[in-house]
């Protein structure tokens, strides 16, 4: 909710509802809070009590959630690493277990 009148600098608020148990979270905040600026007060204000997201439903831009997680993980220290799919030099482990998995699969499938 933004608008709203202002109260200790504050002119909005930022609500965010916890979809399992229906906790609702109102963080007060201002118009011009900025993606970092709203992942700092998620993580201040839910996520020490949620823990990590499971979903994320926003009525915000998509690039506003995609920088929101990044910057949320940045503050959290979760390092994220994109790989190729099908380019094993980026992801030797993975690509190892899924050979492993598909000799497997072809030898129980065979019998």
């Amino acid at each position: 909710m933004v608008e709203l009148p202002e109260s200790s600098r504050h002119n909005a608020v930022m609500t965010v509802i916890d979809s399992i148990s229906k906790r609702v979270h109102f963080v007060s905040t201002h118009t011009m809070v900025t993606v970092k600026g709203a992942a700092r007060l998620f993580l201040h204000h839910v996520w020490k009590l949620h823990g990590l997201l499971k979903c994320v439903v926003s009525d915000c831009r998509p690039q506003f959630v995609a920088s929101f997680i990044k910057e949320l993980y940045r503050l959290l220290g979760v390092q994220l690493s994109s790989s190729i799919a099908w380019y094993p030099q980026t992801d030797r482990q993975t690509e190892r277990i899924n050979q492993e998995l598909n000799q497997f699969l072809r030898l129980l499938v065979n019998k």
